[in-house]
């Protein structure tokens, strides 16, 4: 058998057929053409079929066998007719133009083999090419094979995966619905999966089908579990997997292809697509959920700023207008009249703080509405600015104002709240310089801007200054009080009026704040009148607050207690020292840490009263400063802030402070804790100073018992004596010349020294 000489299975079965019972009869008989064409089949290492004579008698090499299957070795000899029964009405056609002297050429060809026991799904590349006899007829067919089927599957698997990457929440709101777009793209591939289905847990922990296709055999009890375990499970003809938020997928698999490694890694990559864009899905509902609550809590939060600013406009009314008649009648003087002033101050503050709160409301929910009206824009901005040059000359600032004749359209109310707020921040911030204030028109736009030499805003700061209740931390002005809604109120009312704000500055350079809106033409003006006047009566009292601390002496007459006082809010400040001076102690206030520190140290106080919230430094660096002085360490400490709650009493505490008043407090209770904490210093500087008394007079004693023992010890060595007949003598020289016994010994012990040295 030369023909079939190689070492390997498929050789010897071709060896071993009988060729005698095949059409092609004994190989000793078989032509040339027929040997030529298997020296050439049998040791190429690329699969290759021959097929010959009329009956297609199949003749392969080692490398063809694979193709095969279980087909082999029965497939050695056997005609092609019976070898690929199953499709041969696929092949037919082609055998027959290569048997008419045509080659064929098929690329990725899908044929279902039986040759593992299942008709299977495969695609081949393949050409049929005639072998002629000497006489030119065609005597075979020479087969060159290329299984190409891993390569469809892969290609058709990687478009299914794409697909399914498509798959977004943009396109969908719930998870339901990107189940469905899945689904719909899994449809696409009924040949990997046939079946597909998507489960989810409702509200009541029940599973519900709510997108499929196919018949998918999968036992309800099997779904329940995967979502219970979270474990993927692999089934005859099924795969269940387990979706974010107890989820389950079930994917069908084809029964015209093995389970191998590659149809699970595609079905596992199905499943990790599926429960990516389900589980977007829930983050999404679950964040539109959260959105809404927020939107809902937002508007509660608008209403009930709305509800309590009304609220509180009815007591303003009755505090505000009693104020200013006792105000107005000039028999109310003197300290009486000072304290009304501040009270009237203070409700002038409370009513901003309550319109700037109505005003965030309305921006918030999308009403605050600019009514304009004509107006002398030039003369508006001047008197704004006004207001404020008491205040600035006695900051020591100096406070200008450029204006371009302007007549137009504005709400003047808003106009007014844009200026005064950028115009008191501005003096707020800065310790030296100018303020610089500037209306110009700039054809169709109107820009107000205020200019400033004061701290500057940090860049990181820089985009946030105009979020609501956003307070720069960094930054120190003349007081620490403020909402953090002032410059987020210019930026809605210049919204309101059609226009925008903006920002540049630099830390220690200063800031300028630009405010533009459109500009509408007017002949002539409506005075703004009085409402102007009330809007800045409110910014010159906060003003009033940021005035510097009079001279003060350090302490008071012989006797007095000396309490440090400090606080940035004047009228709190004037009140405090009012009420404090009026228990007969001298009261020395300051308005900032660095400022008290000195006068601390300058003169140990009694008592320290210090606001927390303060500019600069607040008042637990201040306390902390104290603590850390060995000289300062045991003067009391008495926090007072407006933070209510335990966290920050506690947090007071902790860093040391002797008590910790809360505003708004009772006179009386304030008073006492003062009276305490100063009688309970007093107490502990008293025991303090006993106890180092008695320390010095017990360090005598005991220096006075060791000169005694020395000369004992020099009168024993120098006369021969006991110890007893030496401290004899020492007592009755003391008794003798009526001198102390430590004197005695001193002398004694200054005479043996002396003797020593002669």
């Amino acid at each position: 058998m030369g023909l079939f000489t190689g070492d390997d299975g498929t050789s010897a079965a071709h060896r071993d057929r009988d060729w005698a019972a095949t059409a092609l009869g004994p190989v000793e008989s078989w032509p040339a053409e027929l040997r030529a064409a298997v020296r050439t089949v049998m040791p190429s290492q690329i699969p290759m079929l021959l097929w010959w004579g009329p009956g297609l008698v199949q003749i392969f090499n080692h490398a063809y066998t694979s193709v095969l299957g279980e087909k082999f070795p029965a497939a050695v000899g056997q005609p092609a007719t019976e070898c690929w029964a199953e499709v041969w009405d696929e092949l037919a056609p082609l055998a027959g133009r290569a048997l008419s002297g045509v080659s064929t050429y098929s690329e990725k060809l899908n044929l279902f083999l039986r040759r593992h026991g299942y008709l299977e799904e495969t695609y081949w590349t393949f050409s049929y090419s005639p072998v002629l006899a000497e006489d030119g007829t065609v005597a075979g067919i020479f087969v060159a094979t290329t299984d190409v089927t891993a390569q469809v599957l892969s290609e058709r698997r990687l478009e299914s995966l794409r697909g399914l990457g498509t798959v977004t929440i943009a396109e969908a709101d719930t998870a339901a619905d990107v189940c469905r777009a899945a689904v719909e793209v899994l449809r696409g591939n009924p040949a990997d999966v046939p079946a597909a289905q998507v489960h989810l847990r409702g509200a009541d922990g029940r599973h519900r089908l709510v997108a499929g296709y196919g018949a998918a055999e999968v036992p309800d009890e099997t779904v329940r579990l995967a979502a219970k375990t979270g474990l993927t499970r692999y089934l005859p003809g099924a795969v269940v997997a387990p979706l974010p938020d107890g989820g389950v997928l079930v994917l069908g698999l084809s029964p015209r292809r093995a389970f191998d490694e590659l149809y699970a890694t595609y079905a596992d990559l199905v499943v990790a697509k599926v429960a990516a864009v389900v589980g977007d899905a829930n983050a999404y509902a679950a964040e539109r959920a959260r959105a809404e609550a927020l939107a809902e809590l937002d508007a509660a939060k608008n209403r009930l700023f709305q509800n309590i600013s009304h609220e509180f406009r009815t007591p303003l009314t009755l505090l505000l207008a009693p104020l200013g008649d006792l105000l107005g009648d000039e028999a109310v003087a003197g300290e009486r009249r000072e304290t009304l002033a501040a009270a009237h101050r203070a409700a002038l503050r409370l009513e901003r703080l309550v319109d700037n709160l109505l005003d965030v409301a309305r921006a918030q929910s999308g009403h605050l509405d600019a009514r304009p009206e004509p107006t002398d824009l030039a003369k508006l901005t001047e008197e704004c600015v006004s207001m404020f040059r008491a205040a600035a000359e006695g900051a020591g600032l100096g406070l200008t104002v450029t204006t371009d004749p302007v007549m137009a359209a504005v709400d003047q109310e808003m106009w007014a709240r844009i200026g005064l707020n950028l115009v008191s921040n501005a003096i707020k911030f800065t310790d030296r310089g100018t303020v610089a204030v500037t209306l110009a028109r700039t054809g169709d736009q109107l820009a107000l801007t205020v200019a400033d030499t004061g701290v500057g805003i940090p860049p990181g700061e820089q985009d946030h200054v105009f979020d609501r209740f956003h307070q720069v931390g960094s930054v120190t002005g003349r007081s620490r009080e403020g909402t953090g809604i002032g410059l987020a109120l210019v930026a809605d009312l210049a919204r309101a009026m059609g226009g925008g704000v903006g920002l540049t500055s630099a830390a220690g350079q200063g800031s300028t704040f630009t405010v533009t809106v459109p500009f509408v033409p007017a002949d002539t003006a409506r005075p703004a009148g009085e409402r102007v006047a009330r809007l800045g009566a409110a910014f010159l009292a906060e003003a009033r607050q940021w005035e510097p601390v009079p001279p003060h002496p350090g302490g008071g007459p012989g006797g007095e207690r000396r309490i440090v006082l400090v606080e940035d809010n004047a009228d709190m400040r004037d009140y405090l020292v009012r009420l404090l001076t009026g228990q007969g102690w001298a009261v020395d206030p300051a308005a900032d840490a660095e400022t008290a520190l000195d006068r601390i140290r300058a003169a140990r106080p009694d008592l320290v009263l210090t606001d927390v919230m303060l500019p600069g430094r607040d008042g637990l660096e201040l306390l902390r400063d104290l603590r850390g002085d060995s000289a300062l360490s045991r003067v009391p400490v008495i926090l007072l802030t407006a933070r209510a709650g335990s966290e920050s009493a506690v947090d007071g505490l902790v860093h040391g402070a002797d008590d910790y008043v809360v505003k708004p407090f009772h006179p009386s209770e304030l008073v006492a804790r003062v009276r305490v904490h100063l009688e309970l210093s007093r107490f502990r500087e008293s025991l303090i100073a006993q106890g180092e008394h008695e320390a010095e007079s017990l360090r005598t004693a005991v220096e006075t018992r060791g000169e005694i023992g020395r000369a004992v010890g020099v009168l024993m060595a120098t006369r021969r004596w006991d110890a007893d007949t030496a401290f004899r003598h020492l007592v009755g020289l003391s008794q003798h010349s009526n001198t102390k016994l430590r004197h005695v010994a001193e002398a004694v012990l200054t005479r043996f020294a002396e003797d020593l040295e002669a």
